[in-house]
């Protein structure tokens, strides 16, 4: 059985990103168990809505307007949409009919107020944020690992997240358009965090980039630590990896790994990407980000943001 995905808009243009071409339809076309079934562009006048018939025309795949009979053709979703594009989108879902799972890339962007308005709206209920790293063999095994109890009682973890230059620091701050994906990774392993926050911010470089630490009381008994950065531009040194520790041992998962290094050549990736792994198991029904989980990230991203502006430790639920 091959799922059919529908990608949903083209936002992103502002930012100098286009990740339905750039990262979701690659991973899509690696797969055997997926294919891209249309484009629905949005409403008129929604960020992306011109390229995306380009985007259809290169993938060899209709353009559908109406977003009824978008919807009908699919069995996923991936929607790179403003708010409300997205809304209208969930509006056209028929009533009673099953909910088609829809990842939505940059969802934390929206904002915690319009996350939890939409987290208690029963049309978004199968609205899973495009955060893919927890789906990473490594990631996934350490969570096993902690949830099996095989190091014992967890009262640490750190994580590493250091990226390359790319498009540049985000208007809406690094730690809320980068920092969300290792704190995503965190709630996988260790589940979701309820307490308080001490978080420093640093710019540096020419031009400046955002360094972030922060130290969080995750829940009774666990403290992390977070480190997050972005690198200059044409530099190299991208890191991403966590650290658990329990009182019967400790675990790292290295999301670098594993990899083939190539004579003459630079080290590629060994086995699935994330991505394809992401779009792969929620086709067919896994557990992803919800909203609910992603509203509670953003709050503490709010309080990290807060706790950087004035040095104090902020609280967050």
């Amino acid at each position: 059985m091959t799922g059919r995905v529908l990608l949903a808009g083209a936002a992103g243009e502002a930012a100098g990103r286009h990740h339905q071409r750039d990262m979701f339809a690659p991973a899509i076309g690696a797969s055997d168990l997926l294919e891209v079934c249309g484009v629905w562009p949005g409403p008129v006048g929604a960020e992306g809505f011109g390229r995306a018939a380009l985007l259809a025309d290169d993938l060899g795949v209709p353009l559908v307007r109406d977003s009824v009979a978008a919807l009908a053709a699919a069995d996923a979703v991936v929607a790179c949409l403003d708010p409300d594009s997205l809304c209208e989108l969930l509006g056209a879902a028929p009533v009673g009919a099953p909910a088609l799972p829809v990842l939505v890339d940059k969802l934390v962007l929206f904002g915690t107020a319009r996350l939890g308005t939409l987290a208690q709206d029963p049309s978004a209920g199968a609205v899973v944020a495009a955060y893919h790293s927890r789906f990473h063999p490594s990631v996934a095994g350490l969570a096993a690992l902690v949830a099996s109890g095989e190091l014992g009682l967890p009262h640490a973890a750190h994580g590493e997240l250091v990226v390359a230059y790319g498009d540049g620091p985000a208007a809406e701050g690094d730690l809320r358009h980068v920092g969300v994906l290792a704190l995503d990774v965190l709630a996988a392993i260790v589940g979701p965090p309820t307490g308080s926050v001490h978080a420093v911010r640093t710019a540096t470089g020419d031009p400046a980039t955002e360094g972030w630490t922060l130290t969080v009381r995750w829940h009774p008994g666990i403290v992390v630590t977070l480190i997050v950065s972005r690198l200059q531009p044409g530099t190299t040194g991208s890191l991403h990896r966590y650290r658990v520790l329990g009182s019967e041992g400790q675990a790292l998962a290295d999301l670098a790994a594993p990899r083939l290094s190539l004579v003459g050549g630079p080290d590629v990736p060994y086995g699935p990407g994330p991505v394809q792994l992401e779009l792969e198991s929620l086709a067919f029904g896994a557990r992803g980000t919800t909203l609910t989980d992603l509203t509670r990230l953003s709050r503490l991203i709010d309080a990290a943001e807060r706790s950087a502006a004035d040095g104090n430790v902020q609280p967050y639920a």
